[in-house]
This record gives structure tokens, sequence and C-alpha cells, in this order.
């Protein structure tokens, strides 16, 4: 027998029976741009890495919408997520990287969950969804595509927009004056052909990814979020892996992950030509706009934070300890 060969063999001996069942990473994020680069990355580093574990990958929201997700996670019946509204879910009252027109950038965002709170959040995320935090990349700013322009807050309001269940951003913006509608990601396009929403928000790769820009005229540059995916695994299926094969696992998610958030810009700049070559007319909202929804926001903020959770963002983006 080869010694490659042997080595194969004797590493599948090794690899618990759990191991062998194909884990599955299943996310509702549209197989597109920062995704597919995360995801073509990562089973490229598997496959050299870890050439006995047959990793499964499901995206655009195949298996349900993001919150059917996070809670098969939770339950096991897969292995590992990625996503970016399990915060809302498990810890709201922690999370300030959901706060929108808060932080500037990714490396202010990666400070704050470096932190105090950010390991206040790891403790809530393994106690109440039975998951570890194994990684993060960058995904640019979200943006608003709609069918009428919207420039002022004031044309904002009575518009029905969509917006990713996430209490806080629909406490806010409903607090702009939007009628706000939450629905889950893979349903978004259907709802607007069919007139249910006049409006969403979202990141570029799942604009494109997914059509949703289809009989939407404007694409708003309203930068109202920093948007970052979260990998997570089943904490049970994290801890019973070998720390050999954790480690080489992590590994194989560190590069996929670096691989993501090293080609944001360029890639959202793709994405961001190609959806004004489908004929969007891209909008940048007057300053006023976020000036007159920042007090909107920290009123949010205020009443839905824990006590010395907004005042730690501010610390990490400032970049004191």
């Amino acid at each position: 027998m080869r010694l490659a060969t042997l080595l194969v063999a004797l590493f599948l001996a090794c690899w618990p029976a759990e191991g062998r069942a194909r884990p599955l990473l299943a996310s509702a994020l549209a197989n597109d741009g920062l995704t597919r680069i995360f995801a073509e990355t990562l089973m490229a580093e598997v496959r050299q890495r870890l050439p006995g574990l047959a990793l499964e990958i499901s995206l655009d929201g195949r298996l349900g919408g993001e919150t059917e997700l996070i809670d098969q996670l939770k339950s096991g019946e897969h292995e590992l997520h990625v996503g970016v509204i399990h915060g809302a879910v498990y810890y709201p009252e922690l999370d300030a990287t959901l706060v929108p027109y808060l932080f500037p950038d990714f490396a202010a965002i990666e400070r704050f969950l470096a932190g105090p709170v950010g390991r206040r959040m790891a403790d809530a995320l393994a106690r109440r969804g039975n998951a570890v935090l194994v990684g993060t990349y960058d995904m640019g700013r979200r943006w608003t595509t709609a069918n009428r322009p919207i420039e002022t807050l004031e044309d904002l309001r009575e518009i029905k927009i969509r917006m990713a269940e996430v209490p806080l951003w629909i406490k806010i913006w409903g607090g702009m004056g939007a009628a706000v509608t939450p629905i889950a990601a893979p349903e978004v396009a259907g709802a607007l052909r069919a007139g249910a929403v006049d409006a969403q928000e979202n990141l570029l790769s799942n604009i494109a990814g997914r059509r949703t820009f289809d009989g939407q005229h404007y694409l708003v540059e309203t930068a109202h979020h920093h948007g970052f995916a979260s990998v997570l695994a089943n904490r049970a299926f994290w801890q019973k892996l070998p720390a050999e094969r954790r480690r080489l696992l992590q590994e194989a998610i560190d590069r996929a992950t670096d691989a993501a958030t090293d080609a944001v810009r360029a890639e959202n700049a793709r994405l961001l030509a190609r959806l004004e070559a489908a004929g969007m007319v891209r909008l940048v909202p007057r300053p006023e706009f976020r000036q007159k929804a920042l007090p909107i926001v920290e009123k949010a903020v205020r009443e839905t934070l824990a006590p010395g959770v907004y005042e730690a963002a501010l610390a990490a983006i400032e970049g004191r300890p």
C-alpha cells in the first residue's frame, strides 16, 4: 500500500463515526459574491487538510430561512452555519453590531467582538444557541433597493420595506417612518414581484445573487449597516472533534474567511457594476437622512441594549480598551 493511501486509511479509521456522516454547512445567504468565495475556498481547504471529511455546503436558503437554519444548528440537524442574524435571536441585548449607523468598518466590529462584551456574547451563544462562533468575514455595507427614489427621511415614509428578521432594525426603520415587513431572505424576490413590499435592504451579494433588483428601479446607498457574516458550529459537534481535526478544520475556516474579507472591495465593486449595467439608478441619500436618523437610532439603542454595551461599542470604534 502506498504511503499516501495508508495515511488516508489510518485517518478514516481514527475519525469518529459522526465525522463520516458528511457534515453539512447550511446558509440562507445567496450563492454569489463573497459567500461563494468563502464556500469555494472552504471546500478546497477541507479537501487539502482533511481528506476524510466529506463536507457538504447548502446555500441560497434551500433548507430554510435563516431563523429556521439557526434552530436546526442548535438541535444538531446540521453542523455548521453561515449567517448574519443569530445575535438578534440569542443575545439582542448585547449585540451592538446590529445597530445601524454605528460601526464604521469591519476592523471596529472585530475589536468589539474581541472585547469583554464579545466574550459575553460567546457565552450567550453557547447557552442559548448551542453554538460556537468559529469565524467572521467582512461583507461591506448594506444597500436599499426601491421602486421609487429615497433621498430624504421624508421619502421613506409609508414605503413598505422588507427588513431582515432583526427586532432592532424593525424598530428603528419603523421609527423613521417606513412600513416594515420582516420577510425571510429566500422569499424576498417573490414578495417584491407580488407587490407585497416596495423596497428591501440587503447586502450587494444577496441583491445580485437572488435578483431582488428585478422590478426595483433604484439602488440606494443607505450604508446603514456594515455587514459581516458569522460562521457558527454546533457546540456538540465542535467539542467532539478530536483536537487535531478541530485545529485543521479551524485553519480551513480561517483561510476561507480571510479570502472573503480580502476580496470584499473588489467583489462588491463588481456586483455594483453588474447592478448598474442591469439598469438600476444609483442614489446617495442626502446628508440630512443620516442626521435625522441618528436620534431615532440612539433612542432605540438605549432602550434595547444592556447597560454599558453601547459605551463598549464606542470604545471599540475609537480603539480604546
